[in-house]
C-alpha cells in the first residue's frame, strides 16, 4: 500500500499494485476516502485498427494494431502517412494514451492529386529530392535535413490549371519559387529550392494549389548523429560514420555466427534503427551414441571442437573415430558405426573333427579332435581375435604309425 495523488483535483488516495497472472496491474487505487473499492487509475489503451496508408510507430519502431496490443498510460504513437507528399495527413502525427483513451486527433491519410491523375478537386501531391546533402523522414513525417544540404521541393499540380502558391513558416529568408526549368518538368512540377540549409530554415513549407487545397511538409534542420558503436569482441564492424542516414554493417570470424541484424541505420531521431548484433560461437548438434556397441568417449562441440568415438569389445569401428566441428555448424564426417567382429568358418581336417564351429565371436574358442588311429598334429586349441583371424591354424589328423615308419 502506498498514498497516492490522484484525480483533477489531487486528491489523496490509498492505492495498490497488484500481481495478476505474472503481469504488475496498477496501480489501482480507492475509489473514496478510507474504502476497501480499488480500482485501475490508469489504464492501458489499445489499437483495434489503423487507416490505410498510414504507419504508426512506437519508440522508434514500426507497430501493427491488434487487439492484444497494450499502450501503459503516458505512452505516445507516432503517425506519418507511408509516402509523405503523395499522401496528406488529417489529424495529430502524436497520440497520447491517458488512462485507456488516446488524446488527440487520430490521423488518416488521404490521397493526393498524383493518385488521380493530377485533379484539381484534390489536394497538390509534394516530391521532393536532394541536390546534396542527406535527409530523412522521421516517425513523424517530418523531414530532417542535414545542415548545408539543398533541396528543392516540388509541388505536383498541372500548370494549365494556374499557378500554385509556395508559403512557409520560417522568417530567416526568402526561397526562391517557380516552375521547374526542365523540359518534361515544367508544366507539372511548381518547385521551392533550399540552398544550404540552416537550422534557422526549419518550418512547415505549403503548397496551395488556386482551388484553394494544400499540402505541407514539415522540415528540420540540425545536426544529427548516432552514438559510436563498439561491438563486443570478436565482433568485425564495417564503416565508421554516424551521421544522418549512415550505415553499419557487421560481421563475425570464421566459427562465429551473427546474432541479429547485419546491417543498421542511423535515423533522424540520432538512434540506430537496431540494436547492435553480436557475435557467437558456432555449436554443431549435440551426438548421441545410437549403437549399443557404440562409445562416444568425448565431445566438445563449439567450434574446431573433436568428438571421439571408440567400440565395445569384439566390435571393429567403421568410420572415422575423430569428428570434428567444422565453422558452418556441422561435423567434418557422419557418425561412424560398430560391426561385430567375427573369424572365419573353419573347416574340420580330414579324419577329424571340429567343436564349436558355430561360434566366432572374439574371444570364443574352437577345439579340434581326430578319430582313432590319428593323431592331431598342431594345435587342438584356437581362439578369435580381434583382428577376426584365429589364433592358430587348424591343425591335421595323421596316422598314428606315420610318424615311427623309419623304415
Amino acid at each position: 500500500m502506498f498514498m497516492g495523488v490522484v484525480g483533477p483535483y489531487d486528491e489523496k488516495r490509498v492505492c495498490k499494485i497488484k500481481c495478476v497472472s505474472g503481469r504488475w496491474v496498477g496501480p489501482l487505487c480507492s475509489l473514496e476516502h478510507d474504502s476497501s473499492r480499488f480500482q485501475s487509475m490508469f489504464r492501458p489503451c489499445t489499437l483495434q485498427s489503423l487507416g490505410k496508408n498510414t504507419l504508426l510507430t512506437y519508440r522508434g519502431r514500426k507497430i501493427t494494431p491488434s487487439p492484444e496490443l497494450e499502450f501503459p498510460h503516458g505512452s505516445e504513437l507516432s503517425a506519418r502517412c507511408d509516402r509523405p507528399g503523395k499522401f496528406k495527413l488529417l489529424g495529430d502525427s502524436t497520440l497520447t494514451c491517458t488512462n485507456a483513451k488516446w488524446t488527440g486527433r487520430f490521423p488518416v491519410c488521404i490521397r493526393t492529386n498524383y493518385y488521380s491523375n493530377y485533379s484539381v478537386d484534390a489536394p497538390p501531391a509534394l516530391d521532393w529530392w536532394l541536390a546534396g546533402g542527406k535527409g530523412r523522414v522521421n516517425a513523424s513525417g517530418d523531414l530532417i535535413l542535414l545542415p548545408g544540404s539543398i533541396l528543392h521541393l516540388d509541388c505536383l499540380f498541372p500548370r494549365l490549371h494556374g499557378n500554385p502558391t509556395w508559403t512557409w513558416t520560417s522568417s530567416y529568408r526568402q526561397y526562391p519559387t517557380g516552375w521547374a526549368i526542365q523540359r518534361r518538368a515544367r508544366e507539372l512540377r511548381y518547385r521551392l529550392s533550399l540552398y544550404y540549409a540552416k537550422p534557422e530554415d526549419t518550418g512547415t513549407f505549403t503548397c496551395t494549389a488556386p482551388s484553394g487545397h494544400d499540402n505541407h511538409l514539415s522540415i528540420t534542420v540540425k545536426d544529427v548523429t548516432c552514438p559510436p558503436v563498439v561491438g563486443e569482441e570478436p565482433l568485425q564492424v564495417h564503416g565508421d560514420s554516424v551521421t544522418l542516414g549512415a550505415a553499419l554493417t557487421f560481421s563475425c570470424p570464421e566459427g562465429y555466427s551473427l546474432r541479429g541484424t547485419d546491417k543498421i541505420t542511423c535515423l533522424p531521431s540520432g538512434e540506430w534503427g537496431s540494436p547492435v548484433p553480436w557475435c557467437q560461437v558456432v555449436h554443431c548438434p549435440v551426438l548421441v551414441a545410437e549403437e549399443p556397441s557404440l562409445q562416444l568417449q568425448s565431445a566438445n562441440t563449439s567450434y574446431q571442437g573433436a568428438a571421439v568415438f571408440s567400440c565395445l569389445s569384439g566390435f571393429r569401428l567403421s568410420g572415422r573415430s575423430v569428428l570434428h566441428c567444422t565453422a558452418n555448424g556441422t561435423w567434418s564426417e557422419p557418425v561412424p558405426t560398430c560391426h561385430e567382429v567375427l573369424c572365419p568358418a573353419v573347416q574340420a581336417p580330414q579324419h577329424g573333427q571340429v567343436t564349436g564351429a558355430a561360434t566366432r565371436r572374439v574371444g570364443e574358442a574352437i577345439t579340434f579332435t581326430c578319430t582313432p588311429g590319428f593323431v592331431v598334429r598342431g594345435h587342438a586349441l584356437a581362439f578369435c581375435t580381434h583382428d577376426g583371424v584365429w589364433s592358430h591354424p587348424a591343425p591335421q589328423c595323421e596316422s598314428r604309425g606315420k610318424g615311427n615308419d623309419l623304415t
